[in-house]
Parts: C-alpha cells; sequence; structure tokens
C-alpha cells in the first residue's frame, strides 16, 4: 500500500491508494456486497484497493475469493496519514474521506421501537467530529435529508450513491426459471395468489408484524391467497403463533444466500418497512420482474419508475397497503405493466453504475489534493 505523498502527508497522485474499511464485515449482508463490488471495481481499474475490517476477514474471503484484511483503527488511520484514501463504510474512522452511511439510527429511531438510545448517541459523537473534508454518501435521498435534519451536515457535503444490485443473479429470466420448483418446495399451486415478506433480519424495523396485518386483511377477502415470510433463523414466538401460521396460509423460510428464489415465486412483493434506509431486496425484487407494494419510508422506492406512484404510500399502514395487493392480485394486466416498467428502471443500479459512482467520488476527492 506505498504512494507517493507531498510535504503534507497526502498524496498527490489520482490513483492513489484505496482503504475500504468496516468494522465487522460479512458477505450476505448488503455492506458486505457492495464493499465486494466497489474492491474488484477499483482493482479492475487499476486503483491500488485494500479490503480492511476489525472482524469478518476470513469467512468473507472464504466465500467471496476477495482477501479482506484484518487491520485496526489505528492501522488504518497510519494509512491514511501515508497518502491512502479512507472510505469508510462502518461510522468508525472520524478523519476518512469518504464516510459511506447505511444505517441511520438517529432516523430509525423516530419510526423502529426498540431502537438503541446507545446507538443514536454514539452516531451524534461521529458526525460533530467528522473530518470537516469528508464527502458523506447517502445510500437514498431519505438518508441524505435525515442527515442535514439530525446532524446539520451541509447539503453540499452529502452525495447520494444508490447501491447495486448483483444483475447475474436477479433478471425476470431468472425468475422465469426460479418459480416453478420454488412454489412447489412451498406447496403453493402454479395459479396461486402468493405475496411475500423477503428480508435478511430485523423483523421489527422491516414491519413483519404489519406484513401479518395486510396477510389477515387479504385472507379475508382472497381464501385462496398464500404468504410467505423469509428471513432471520426463526419466527418470534409471537408470529408464529399468528393464526394464518398455524393454519399453513403463512409458509416460512429463514434466510439463506439464494433469496432471489423466494423471490421469484411472488406474484406481489409487499415490504411494509417501518424505515428503512434503502432496502436492497426492493431493487431485487424490481429486478426479477416482481411487482412491489412498499411506501416512502423506505429509500429504495425512490427508484420505482412513475408507473408506481398510485401504489406507493408514504407510510406503511395495512389497511391501504391491503387494498392495493388485493387490487393487484385482481388485475394480471397492472402487475404485468409495473413488473416490465421496474425491470428496464432498475437496470440503472446494475453493479457497474455503483462502480462508476464509487470512481467519482474518489477522483474529487483526488482532486482536492492536487
Amino acid at each position: 500500500m506505498d504512494s507517493s505523498s507531498g510535504g503534507n502527508g497526502q498524496s498527490s497522485r489520482a490513483d492513489r491508494a484505496v482503504v475500504l474499511y468496516r468494522p465487522t464485515i460479512a458477505a450476505r449482508s448488503g455492506a458486505g456486497q457492495l464493499l465486494e463490488m466497489q474492491w474488484r471495481g477499483l482493482t479492475a481499474a487499476g486503483v491500488p484497493a485494500l479490503l480492511a475490517c476489525g472482524r469478518g476477514a476470513l469467512k468473507f474471503w472464504w466465500r467471496t475469493g476477495v482477501p479482506a484484511r484484518r487491520r485496526s483503527v489505528a492501522e488504518i488511520e497510519r494509512l491514511q496519514s501515508q497518502g491512502a484514501l479512507i472510505a469508510d463504510h462502518g461510522l468508525a474512522i472520524r478523519s476518512a474521506e469518504l464516510t459511506f452511511v447505511h444505517n441511520l439510527a438517529a432516523e430509525a429511531a423516530l419510526h423502529v421501537p426498540g431502537t438503541s438510545p446507545e446507538a443514536v448517541t454514539r452516531e451524534r459523537e461521529f458526525f460533530l467530529a467528522l473530518n470537516g473534508a469528508a464527502t458523506v454518501v447517502a445510500n437514498s435521498a431519505l438518508v441524505a435529508a435525515a442527515l442535514h435534519k439530525h446532524f446539520g451536515l451541509a447539503r453540499e457535503r452529502v452525495s447520494v450513491l444508490y447501491p447495486a444490485f448483483k444483475a447475474q443473479r436477479y433478471s425476470p429470466e431468472r425468475a422465469a426459471e426460479l418459480k416453478r420448483a420454488a412454489r412447489a418446495s412451498l406447496g403453493v399451486a402454479a395459479d396461486a395468489p402468493l405475496v411475500g415478506f423477503v428480508t435478511s433480519g430485523d423483523f421489527v424495523k422491516r414491519g413483519l408484524d404489519l406484513f401479518l396485518d395486510c396477510a389477515a386483511r387479504i385472507a379475508a377477502e382472497r381464501r385462496d391467497a398464500r404468504f410467505l415470510v423469509v428471513g432471520s433463523k426463526r419466527l418470534p414466538a409471537e408470529a408464529s403463533e399468528h393464526a394464518l401460521v398455524r393454519a399453513g396460509v403463512v409458509s416460512y423460510r429463514p434466510k439463506g444466500a439464494y433469496p432471489e428464489r423466494w423471490l421469484a415465486a411472488l406474484d406481489v412483493f409487499l415490504y411494509a418497512a417501518r424505515f428503512e434506509e434503502f432496502g436492497m431486496v426492493v431493487a431485487e425484487a424490481q429486478a426479477l420482474g416482481v411487482p412491489v407494494l412498499t411506501s416512502r419510508m423506505v429509500g429504495a422506492s425512490e427508484c420505482l419508475p412513475s408507473v408506481y406512484s398510485p401504489w406507493l404510500l408514504e407510510r406503511p399502514e395495512p389497511e391501504p397497503m391491503a387494498e392495493r395487493a388485493l387490487a393487484l392480485l385482481a388485475d394480471d394486466a397492472t402487475r404485468a405493466r409495473l413488473a416490465v416498467a421496474a425491470a428496464a428502471s432498475v437496470l440503472a443500479l446494475e453493479e457497474r453504475a455503483y462502480i462508476e459512482g464509487t470512481r467519482r467520488l474518489i477522483a474529487a476527492q483526488n482532486r482536492r489534493v492536487k
């Protein structure tokens, strides 16, 4: 990671080394997948890049083939003093030139019961001490506005870079391949309406209880409807006792490495998150050609095409969500139109766009030290 530097200890080279850092890295997390994309994209472009973390390096390398390195914050800061540009993905390095925000506890606390007060405090302390020359990278306009509201960050300091999905895994063509087998595995007939809720975890934040409320309302009108919940390692006890779960009308599968098979099985993806900084699963559903019902409290809703406007709620309220779901289930033509429009618009979120956006942010920071 050697790089030339000027008298102030900062590199003047446009191709100076870049350190991508996250305290704990996981291959199956959204942030982990984005870091993998950045490392591969920068390396392919000839930019010397180091992917560093405090924990998780070995498992990340085993699952992705990307050589993550275990480094302390002090070691990262030392690399910075030698000329490297630091891209912090964990709100851990206050001197970083690029600070990527994946989660925002200060805003989540306004919408999600049980948000950690300690996390809110740590977040506030971090932003108050943040490098004044840093660019803060929000993953949605929703988060950019919240950063300004909570921490007074000047709007010109905040850039929005939407996360990317892996196009080789998520496409209408793949959905067609996966759908039949996934439904057979669930025991759901090919012609049965299937409404789903797919997430990695944190059922409170993502609104599992709101989804089950919607499911009950839908099932009361459509006795042929079936429902799928995917996420975490197990259902919470309260959800397990829900009447629709006990009756087998709602199926459950734990999170796994291939959520696309479950998304592909759906007729409607109903995402009732109370607050979601972005929500990559929304973009993945779009890419598979699955119609989405969600609200503007989800950052990824910003990326839905204009044809979705009548279907997009301001907040995740079960009654209007259920009404919209019933309307979509009864209207094959509208579902198809939404699916086609979403699959086309989501191409703007392919991996290439995220890498190019990252390189633009790095280039802008490099121009500051010339």
